[in-house]
């Protein structure tokens, strides 16, 4: 348990100033402080506190780091696979295109030849 550093002496003089008796002053002066030492959160407490909540978030943030890079794969995959496919269409298209432009280019030199 964290210690906790409370002037029971002063506080007690003070509560005699105000004009307390000494035995009243005493008895509130030890109930206020084994009430606020039992709750009195410490460096070493607020240090552990940190140093737990800092773990959590490192794990947090490689659990989502892994996430993201789990997803950056996918996107790639996509991206290759989206590529492989509009290669494989435009040389489709080009086909043909080729299928329909040799006929109409014979067709043209055909009647140029025939023309006078």
């Amino acid at each position: 348990m964290a210690t906790f550093t409370f002037d029971t002496h002063r506080a007690v003089k003070d509560l005699e100033q105000a004009g307390f008796p000494e035995a009243q002053a005493e008895a509130l002066i030890e109930i206020v402080g084994n009430a606020i030492g039992e709750s009195v959160a410490t460096k070493a407490d607020l240090q552990a506190l940190e140093q737990r909540v800092m773990a959590r978030f490192d794990a947090s943030e490689q659990q989502t780091e892994a996430k993201f890079a789990a997803m950056d794969a996918r996107f790639d995959a996509f991206e290759q696979r989206t590529d492989a496919k509009s290669a494989a269409m435009e040389q489709r298209i080009i086909l043909k295109l080729v299928a329909i432009l040799l006929p109409c280019f014979g067709l043209l030199f055909a009647a140029l030849r025939f023309i006078p």
